[in-house]
């Protein structure tokens, strides 16, 4: 995993970790992340994979779509957490 500051230095990605800090149990799709963080779904879509590859996020891959979610691991969260705090 790439150093959490790091990630958080990209904008998108930034506000993408900031949503699913403070609504860890959502899952929604590109689209409705970009309407929640007020980004360019491009952009959102990018950063959401490459946070899904990072193991900050889970992609739920399914035939028509692909949805994310923040992921379980409680160590990752804590790490995200204390480079959030630090914002």
């Amino acid at each position: 995993m790439k150093n959490i500051n790091t990630l958080l230095k990209n904008e998108t990605q930034k506000k993408i970790l900031l949503f699913f800090n403070e609504n860890p149990h959502c899952i929604d799709t590109a689209k409705g992340i970009s309407v929640w963080v007020g980004c360019d779904t491009i952009a959102v879509k990018k950063a959401l994979n490459k946070l899904a590859k990072e193991g900050m996020l889970v992609n739920h891959r399914t035939a028509s779509t692909d949805a994310y979610s923040y992921t379980n691991q409680r160590g990752i969260i804590k790490k995200i957490e204390r480079c959030i705090k630090n914002l």
